[in-house]
């Protein structure tokens, strides 16, 4: 490469300092979103960590709240205006009136019970259940 101007040289070193940059970035991005390497990123597990049967858990409890719901002919508000515990199963879901809280307990594999803090809220005629990333494991 013959370059006559100094200045030239300056603005093509400029340019080719810049595009490897821009290279670099992008292939860092493609890097960090690629879902194989993603875990060299992320130590933890997911943030809510909730397995299918807990899912499941929670659906169940959240038709039988509407189903006693509509039953009972009660108000939204009237359900939730007393403590009370469900159980389905081995797994319990309690309420709590002085701290306005539903827990949802289950057991995992391995011996394991889980609480999980559970937000409600009421959409139309519906109870809506909806779990939080708060959560404790115990052993059994």
């Amino acid at each position: 490469m013959h370059l006559k101007k100094k200045g030239t040289v300056l603005i093509s070193t400029m340019i080719v300092l810049s595009l490897m940059s821009i290279l670099g970035c992008f292939m860092f991005k493609m890097m960090k979103n690629n879902n194989e390497l993603s875990c060299l990123y992320n130590f933890d597990k997911d943030r809510y960590d909730l397995n299918s049967n807990e899912e499941q858990v929670l659906n169940k409890f959240m038709i039988e709240i509407n189903r006693e719901k509509v039953n009972s002919e009660k108000l939204n508000e009237d359900m939730f205006s007393e403590n009370f515990n469900k159980k389905i199963d081995d797994n319990i879901i309690e309420y709590n009136k002085d701290n306005n809280k539903l827990l949802l307990t289950t057991y995992k594999e391995d011996d394991v019970i889980r609480k999980r803090s559970i937000i409600y809220s009421f959409k139309g005629e519906k109870i809506i259940l909806i779990p939080t990333y708060n959560f404790d494991d115990y052993d059994k």
